[in-house]
């Protein structure tokens, strides 16, 4: 079985209404009109990704974003407990308090070090540190058990935060810690600077992503290539090979006769927030170009028996045989 697996959450956007020069993408209307399709509703990214990897989050713990991550990141076995405390930007819309991550804003290592400095030294009673491996990704390991409870910051995005915020038990009042930390960052000259240069100032934190690493996790697929850090700590827990998703389906260097490969494609993860149509369209007759349509001649050549698309509100599944399936009626763009 040559079996090919793309998961690409926001695929179609944020599902508001779209115009009437709607993108010509003929490849993946073809897959919507002839795959065997299902609406699902997946709110986090990272949770999803665990999910094909049969990681599975089970409403009493967290699933252990960080400490996976972390491998890659430090490339070292991160033992203990992690947490992610990535930097964020909240700010008020009416009665909410709205998050905006990374993918609204950039972040240099000598800015994000500087942040983490002043931070650390309101973490200095707990005797616990910041780490910095990446601009965008911060890391604090814990000395024993908090019982944190938190949400992935991917569901929050766009989001108002408060029915999201962490819970734990007293050793830490997470709430204070966490009002400290943003009127710390308010007044530092870094945030200034940064919104004199009409950048987002790095006003908060969030944490996500608590816990230990899992000992192993069971192999799923022949090859795994992504372009985000979780897909391949995931890999690794589970001794998949990796690879960096090129920039074209023909540059996969699967070649064997038999696959089950997952492609991991994060960049359209951020339309189901930000409306951006304009970017949004142009990234679509991107990978249209350079995904969908290879891998619909692909299929049709039989080079493929089996092709599942799996994005936030949708699943799509279509085999080698789905090209004569001519009664299938032509469906929405998005349901």
């Amino acid at each position: 079985m040559r079996s090919l697996t793309v998961f690409i959450p926001g695929l179609f956007g944020s599902g508001i209404s779209f115009p009437d020069d709607f993108p010509n993408v003929p490849a993946l209307n073809w897959f919507l009109k002839k795959g065997q399709y299902k609406s699902v509703k997946r709110s986090s990214f990272s949770y999803s990704l665990c999910e094909l990897f049969d990681l599975i989050y089970d409403d009493c713990n967290d699933l252990p974003i960080a400490s996976i991550s972390r491998l890659i990141d430090s490339d070292l076995y991160p033992e203990g407990i992690w947490v992610r405390v990535d930097p964020v930007y909240v700010n008020t819309d009416g009665n909410r308090l709205k998050l905006s991550d990374s993918s609204q804003f950039t972040l240099t290592q000598h800015d994000a070090l500087e942040f983490a400095t002043r931070i650390n030294k309101l973490l200095e009673i707990y005797n616990i540190t910041i780490e910095v491996p990446c601009p965008s990704r911060w890391y604090v390991k814990l000395n024993e058990d908090i019982e944190l409870r938190t949400t992935p910051i991917d569901s929050v995005v766009g989001n108002d935060i408060l029915p999201f915020m962490p819970k734990g038990n007293n050793r830490i009042n997470i709430d204070q810690l966490i009002n400290d930390i943003q009127m710390t960052l308010h007044d530092l000259e870094i945030n200034t600077k940064r919104e004199q240069e009409n950048k987002l100032p790095i006003n908060s934190i969030w944490f996500w992503g608590y816990g230990k690493l899992p000992s192993s996790l069971e192999r799923n697929w022949s090859t795994v290539f992504g372009d985000e850090i979780l897909s391949e700590g995931l890999s690794a827990m589970s001794s998949t090979p990796f690879s960096k998703l090129p920039e074209k389906f023909e540059e996969l260097d699967n070649k064997k006769s038999d696959f089950t490969d997952l492609i991991v494609i994060s960049e359209f993860d951020r339309f189901r927030n930000f409306h951006n149509f304009d970017e949004w369209d142009e990234m679509l007759v991107r990978y249209e170009m350079n995904w969908f349509l290879p891998i619909f001649d692909a299929l049709k050549r039989k080079d493929i028996d089996q092709i599942r698309i799996e994005t936030d509100i949708n699943s799509i599944s279509l085999d080698k045989n789905s090209h004569y399936k001519f009664w299938r009626q032509k469906k929405n763009f998005i349901s």
